[in-house]
């Protein structure tokens, strides 16, 4: 990979910012089987899972946050 001058974009909303995170996820998210990952993410994905099964933590639908998000 070569470096690159990093993008300004500040000129964009916060909104606008989020929808183009989503679409830049997007459009790699097929190939994402492709990273590996670390044994500390799995730990940390397990332990997750885990408090939200026994009610610790909950859980909303990306429809949902998004929602949310783009109201702010």
């Amino acid at each position: 990979m070569t470096e690159s001058k990093p993008i300004d974009y500040s000129h964009l909303s916060v909104p606008e910012r989020i929808l183009l995170a989503q679409e830049l996820w997007d459009s790699v998210y097929d190939r994402a089987q492709e990273m590996p990952l670390t044994d500390a993410q799995r730990q940390e994905i397990r332990r997750r899972w885990a408090a939200f099964e026994a009610g610790e933590i909950t859980a909303a639908p990306w429809s949902e946050v998004k929602r949310r998000l783009l109201s702010q």
